[in-house]
């Protein structure tokens, strides 16, 4: 069974699932007619259901898993070293760098540090050092084309973030969970890293798995993406422009809990 948020409703023969899914697209309809750009995407191994899937949002803290998949490639194949010494000045600290703002001088951080720093608590300062080891924003672009995404590092020549969509969101966090299901020991590691953020949109508590994710936030932009361990394991993405609304982790929760609701039902009742 394949659900499209176009062909939906007239795909599926199951009421009480229709109705469900009625109901979150319903919620979705009903912000984003309020003005606010929001879009969601489900998927597990049989069925797939998007709501603006192709609509564009800035990426903001998303685009990080890839940076940190390329980097864990280049490492397998021993272009670089988990404890290859990088320097991090006074002048290379962004904002929202977290621990690494507390240094009061040059500072040498293992690359693994500064891969698990980028991951576990968004640090913006690590992440940068890392794009920069890879050769820029340009060899990101490049990667993230290659795997098939359309707009890896698209907008302005000084942002190393760029924008993205539940489309592009989800070949990024399906090959980082194929990686994660090699089992390697560098794996484990990256597994690790994206269950234990620091910083959450969606409360795990909400979900029926163990729930490996990143959120990325800045400005409007408050975005949820991520992989949830469940019987029946699938990807999760929710894409919003709710971040400067006092009610933005209520709409990605109350999101998520309609969206285990569809997961469970068809998990119980139609696998």
């Amino acid at each position: 069974m394949e659900l499209k948020s176009s062909t939906l409703f007239k795909d599926i023969y199951d009421v009480e699932l229709k109705n469900k899914i009625k109901e979150l697209m319903d919620m979705f309809n009903d912000e984003y007619y309020k003005g606010n750009k929001v879009a969601f995407f489900y998927k597990d191994k049989d069925n797939t259901i998007s709501y603006n899937e192709e609509v564009l949002f800035y990426a903001a803290s998303t685009i990080k898993i890839l940076a940190v998949l390329l980097m864990f490639n280049k490492i397998d194949n021993n272009e670089f070293h988990l404890d290859d010494k990088i320097l991090v000045t006074m002048n290379d600290i962004r904002q929202d760098s977290g621990i690494i703002e507390l240094q009061k001088e040059d500072t040498y951080y293992t690359l693994e540090e500064l891969m698990r720093l980028t991951i576990t608590e968004s640090n913006n300062t690590a992440y940068l050092k890392i794009v920069d080891l890879l050769g820029g924003k340009a060899a990101l672009k490049e990667y993230g084309l290659s795997l098939g995404a359309k707009h890896t590092m698209e907008g302005k020549e000084t942002d190393c973030f760029g924008i993205t969509n539940c489309s592009d969101m989800y070949i990024y966090i399906s090959k980082v969970i194929e990686y994660i299901n090699k089992d390697s020991d560098h794996s484990k590691m990256y597994r690790e890293w994206m269950l234990n953020t620091t910083t959450k949109k969606v409360d795990r508590e909400n979900l029926n798995g163990k729930f490996l994710r990143k959120g990325g936030e800045f400005g409007i932009a408050y975005h949820e993406v991520g992989y949830v361990e469940a019987s029946k394991p699938y990807y999760l993405i929710i894409l919003t422009q709710l971040g400067e609304l006092d009610y933005k982790d209520e709409f990605i929760n109350d999101a998520a809990k309609k969206i285990v609701d569809i997961n469970k039902y068809i998990g119980d009742n139609l696998w």
